[in-house]
């Protein structure tokens, strides 16, 4: 598809906005999780990101042939995992299109909670702008920045490796991609969240793997931060190299660092910061006797709200039946002192 270029008089000139390639979908069908071995795919690892249902379709344009292979995720962050577990390193991100990596004639998309696997048929031969016409085809429009906005929020950028960081939900994929930290620690039970990411450290020290563990409550991060500590970073611990800290709902482990020392300072550079307010501390951080301090000042401060309204309320309700009988004297609706009582006078009845 093209537009002329206005002024044209002798020749039309056109400038290409969409690819014109004309993929043609020539089969589509439902599969099982069998279909995943020749994708290099596993069913355990699809089973801990919630995937109910597989469809393969084949395209063709030309004498190119791309096969699909669609997965249904329980839910668009699922989606984002698996796109980050199975991204290798030769894949690399495309401008202008949101969650979809590509290299060597593979790509992996996420579009909602859709997983797509593509593969094509010698890709050396495919022009980059027919290659993307069947991205497009396929996985739609880029997602929008809200939709982009609800995914998990991505490590630090500073010091990551390209195409490294994982988005994890289960102990089989935590197993696979962060085989030094024990996956019976981390407490997916307990509703864990875990991200992996390998950061540069300096020329001289290498790299390390950085777990971020989110939890559903602070609560629970303090109780699951106890046995990964003692675990892996209090001394003594054979893991040399590790280091541990929790902030807010998030624990953090350093591991594979060259010392214990480069670890801590790594960590030490990490803040978490909260959405709705970057100020809200954590309760759990005060003492017991100041949250009760807190709680008997807010009870009393409540209190002495209460009894101001009702005293402000007595006040106008007799300022306003002072100036309805001055004002409205005649009215229906004000009665004079004493109105609506009866009063017998018997002083000059009988005996």
């Amino acid at each position: 598809m093209g537009i002329g270029a206005a002024g044209a008089q002798d020749k039309g000139s056109i400038v290409t906005l969409i690819p014109a390639a004309d993929w043609e979908l020539t089969s589509s069908s439902s599969a099982d999780a069998s279909a995943l071995g020749s994708w290099g795919g596993d069913a355990a690892i699809e089973h801990e990101y919630g995937v109910t249902a597989y469809t393969a379709r084949s395209y063709t344009f030309a004498n190119h042939k791309a096969d699909v292979l669609i997965e249904q995720a329980a839910d668009p962050s699922s989606a984002y995992g698996l796109l980050t577990f199975y991204r290798t390193p030769a894949m690399t991100a495309l401008d202008g299109s949101p969650l979809t990596v590509a290299g060597a004639g593979k790509a992996l998309l996420a579009r909602g909670p859709a997983f797509i696997r593509v593969s094509v048929s010698a890709p050396e031969a495919l022009p980059l702008g027919d290659y993307m016409a069947l991205l497009r085809l396929i996985g739609g429009s880029p997602p929008p920045r809200r939709a982009l906005s609800q995914l998990p929020e991505p490590l630090p950028s500073r010091g990551l490796v390209d195409g490294s960081q994982k988005y994890v939900l289960g102990p089989i994929a935590a197993a696979k991609v962060a085989p030094a930290l024990p996956p019976n620690l981390i407490g997916f039970d307990e509703g864990a969240e875990l991200q992996t990411g390998l950061y540069r450290t300096g020329a001289s020290t290498g790299t390390l793997t950085l777990a971020a563990i989110n939890y559903p409550t602070p609560q629970i991060a303090r109780a699951e931060f106890d046995p990964i500590n003692k675990a892996l970073c209090q001394p003594g611990a054979e893991s040399k190299g590790f280091a541990c800290l929790r902030r807010d709902t998030y624990v953090l482990v350093a591991m594979n660092a060259a010392s214990r020392a480069l670890a801590d300072g790594f960590l030490n550079g990490f803040t978490v910061a909260k959405t709705i307010n970057r100020d809200q501390g954590n309760p759990e951080d005060q003492g017991t006797v100041w949250q009760m301090f807190r709680l008997l000042v807010a009870n009393g401060v409540l209190i002495m709200m209460l009894a101001a309204f009702a005293f402000a309320g007595g006040i106008l309700v007799f300022i306003s039946k002072r100036l309805a009988r001055k004002w409205f004297a005649d009215s229906i609706f004000v009665e004079a002192e004493g109105a609506g009582i009866i009063v017998l006078d018997l002083s000059d009845v009988r005996r």
